[in-house]
């Protein structure tokens, strides 16, 4: 696991008809793999976003987390001793798998969205 022990603080939690949308800071310290970027040991505070979408049913369809990685990442690196050797060879292997996932093309589930349903249009007739 990533970040093994995440600490939550709401920040505001918001409603539609078919989602629950919260936002919170998110505090951890990376103590696993993210991907092909191995783990510094630094902590992060993060804004983040969450949608829980759910369905006519009310049944949970989805939860959509966004956040500004390069913020984080940014977190990661600040917290390493870039005057030890270790420290700048933990840096190296960071940026290598970080720049090995900048090119890597995002996953389809991602592109391939059907159109939402919203109802009929309502056009005001001033």
């Amino acid at each position: 696991m990533s970040f093994p022990h995440p600490h939550y603080e709401l920040i505001a939690l918001r409603h539609s008809a078919d989602a629950v949308i919260v936002e919170f800071w998110l505090r951890g310290a990376r103590r696993g793999m993210l991907g092909k970027i191995p783990p510094t040991g630094s902590c992060h505070r993060a804004r983040v976003t969450a949608y829980f979408v759910f369905d006519g049913s009310e049944h949970l369809v989805t939860e959509r987390v966004y956040f500004d990685r390069l913020t984080v990442l940014r977190q990661l690196l600040a917290g390493l001793d870039r005057r030890k050797p270790a420290g700048l060879l933990k840096l190296a292997r960071v940026l290598r798998g970080a720049l090995s996932e900048a090119g890597a093309k995002p996953d389809p589930r991602l592109l391939d969205t059907a159109e939402p349903d919203l109802g009929p249009r309502v056009v005001d007739q001033d």
